[in-house]
This record gives structure tokens, C-alpha cells and sequence, in this order.
């Protein structure tokens, strides 16, 4: 399921620019998912839930390679569709700074959602989370896809970069750093600050 979701999540993000389209895809995503993995679809999720002792680790690195895996899958079959490689590279036009400070923070909020909805009792089973889940993450590529790209997922970029290497020997694996560490230090950040209100 981990792996599914994050196939047809790239898949959608490859095939169209259309932001709002891409957020209902995943809230769908959610749905289907939610009762099988948590519907996460993204590492930084995952980490948080590791965090916050919900997820063993094997657990969460069986999630995490399953993440990636389904990255490298749609990526693979956007070629095909396309016929051109898919991969994550962050503005031109923005510095390493702005770039890496603009994905913890979008991701502590994706990452905060999800917390909430999945570990407090008052809000578990509410119908809308998808839904809430999938917007939220539509925000955030309105907010940060001037200065990151705002992807906020980092099997995103190593599973993408894995092809783009492969295939056309490209070397978007040089953006790994900043789609993986950045994520992960919001996702800590959202998982502290969650033990912070709810504890």
C-alpha cells in the first residue's frame, strides 16, 4: 500500500501542473490506504510516527523503502507516458538556505496534520481527514514551489533521482541532501512539538 500510494502520487505530480488535482489524488490515496499503512506515502510521515514510538523500525524502514520504491516505479512509467525523465531539482532562482528552511517548515505543518489526526483520540475516524490531508498538502506546494519546488517527501527525490541516474546519467542526486534532510528535520520538529501540546 506505502508503495502504491507513492506510485500514483509521483505519478500524478509527473503527468500534470495541476496542484489542486495532485492534492485530491492523494486525499483519495488516503482513503483507500489509511485502514492498511496509515496512508503515508512519504518518509517524512513515517519518521515522525517512528518519533513518536507508533512504528518500530523495521517497520518504518520496510515504509520507507517501500516509499521509494514506488517513486522509482512511476518515475520509470512516466518515461514511457512522457518520454521524459521526471526529476526533483529546487529553483534557480533561491539559495540553499531559503530552499532547505521553506521544506522543514511546510513539512512540520503536512507532518502536524497527520499526527493529529492519526494519534488523538477526539479526532480519530473523522471522515475528513483525507480530505484535510490532501489540501494541506496542496497548500504547501502553493506556498513553497517558488523557492523549493516544495515536495516535502523524500523518497520523491531519491526514488526520481534513481532513475534520472540511471536512465540519462543525470546527477539530480546531487538535491538528495536537501529533499531528504530538510523534510525529516521538520518532520522531527512536528513530532516534538506535537509531545510538546499533547503529552
Amino acid at each position: 500500500m506505502e508503495g502504491m500510494g507513492a506510485f500514483f502520487l509521483v505519478l500524478a505530480i509527473g503527468l500534470t501542473g495541476n496542484i489542486l488535482a495532485i492534492g485530491l489524488l492523494l486525499a483519495a490515496l488516503i482513503y483507500s490506504g489509511v485502514h492498511i499503512s496509515g496512508a503515508h506515502f512519504n518518509p517524512a510521515v513515517s519518521f515522525a510516527f517512528f518519533i513518536r514510538r507508533s512504528m518500530s523500525f523495521s517497520n518504518f524502514i520496510g515504509y520507507v523503502m517501500s516509499q521509494i520504491l514506488g517513486v522509482f516505479a512511476a518515475s520509470g512509467v512516466l518515461i514511457i507516458l512522457s518520454g521524459t525523465v521526471f526529476f526533483v531539482e529546487p529553483p534557480a532562482s533561491t539559495d540553499i538556505i531559503q530552499q532547505a528552511t521553506v521544506e522543514l517548515l511546510l513539512t512540520f505543518v503536512f507532518v502536524s496534520v497527520y499526527l493529529n489526526f492519526q494519534l488523538l483520540e477526539n479526532l480519530k475516524g473523522n471522515k475528513i481527514y483525507g480530505l484535510v490531508i490532501g489540501l494541506t498538502f496542496t497548500a504547501a506546494v502553493i506556498l513553497g514551489q517558488e523557492i523549493s519546488g516544495s515536495y516535502v517527501n523524500p523518497a520523491i527525490s531519491i526514488g526520481a533521482s534513481l532513475t534520472d541516474l540511471i536512465t540519462i546519467n543525470g546527477a539530480s542526486y546531487s538535491h538528495i541532501p536537501l529533499f531528504t534532510i530538510s523534510p525529516l528535520a521538520g518532520s522531527a520538529l512536528a513530532a516534538l512539538v506535537f509531545k510538546y501540546f499533547n503529552d
